[in-house]
Formats: C-alpha cells, sequence, structure tokens
C-alpha cells in the first residue's frame, strides 16, 4: 500500500515539476523575443535616421474597426513607429530574422493592416537583422 502511495506522490509530483518547467521555458523564450524586438526596433532607430526620416511618436495605436454578426468590435494595432520625410508621414514595422521579409504573409498582412487604419497607400518595413529598409506600397489588382 505504501508504494502505491508512493509511486501515486512521485508521478504526481513529475507532472508538477514538468508543469513548472513549462511555464518557466515559455516565460524564458517569451522574454527572449522580446528582448530582440527591443534590440530591433534600438537598430531601426539609427536605419531611419541615417535614411533621413525623423522619428516623431513610437508604439502608436491605431484602432480599428469590424462587424462580426452586425456587431460592431474594435481592436488596435501597434505599428513600432510613426516617421517623416520630405513633409510625408509613414508608419513603419520593425522586424528581425525571416519574419523580416515583404515575402512573409503574416508580414504583409500587418502591413496592409497598417495601410487600411493608417489611410495610407506606403509603408516601411525595417529588417534590423539586416540593416535595411524597403518602402512598400499596396496596389488592388483588379
Amino acid at each position: 500500500m505504501e508504494f502505491v502511495i508512493l509511486t501515486i506522490f512521485l508521478i504526481l509530483f513529475s507532472l508538477w515539476i514538468g508543469w513548472r518547467f513549462r511555464l518557466w521555458w515559455k516565460n524564458f523564450l517569451f522574454a527572449r523575443i522580446r528582448r530582440r524586438g527591443k534590440r530591433g526596433e534600438e537598430t531601426a532607430i539609427g536605419i531611419l535616421k541615417k535614411n533621413g526620416y525623423i522619428i516623431l511618436q513610437s508604439q502608436i495605436s491605431l484602432p480599428g474597426y469590424i462587424y462580426v454578426n452586425d456587431e460592431k468590435k474594435e481592436f488596435n494595432v501597434r505599428p513600432d513607429f510613426l516617421v517623416e520625410k520630405n513633409g510625408i508621414q509613414y508608419l513603419v514595422e520593425v522586424k528581425t530574422g525571416k519574419a523580416a521579409s515583404f515575402a512573409n504573409r503574416q508580414t504583409r498582412r500587418q502591413l496592409l493592416e497598417y495601410i487600411s487604419l493608417g489611410s495610407t497607400d506606403t509603408v516601411i518595413l525595417v529588417d534590423a537583422t539586416q540593416r535595411t529598409l524597403q518602402v512598400i506600397r499596396f496596389e488592388q489588382a483588379y
């Protein structure tokens, strides 16, 4: 009987330890991603300034609305920067690694969302890893 109780206890304890480790691992990865993003944004500031852009604001919030079953729902998007060059303002998204490519579907959709909510046809995509920027403009093909 003691052996069964001890076995159950060890199984439950192992499950608890595994669950705690899983939480720690998720938090560790999330913190790592945030640090990488912060470094990318700091790098992007230098890239933007080097290319003649003036940073007006960071982490701006743009409200958007969507109707779900005729019920209006609000959401916000947060471009990394609002910049200006030659009297024209642009929204900027900073990415690192593979996400920094316009070929990345999620990035492209994010930029399209910024264009829609920012009332513009052009945004800037900064690749902090490659230290480059691209001026992205969407055009409907119909």
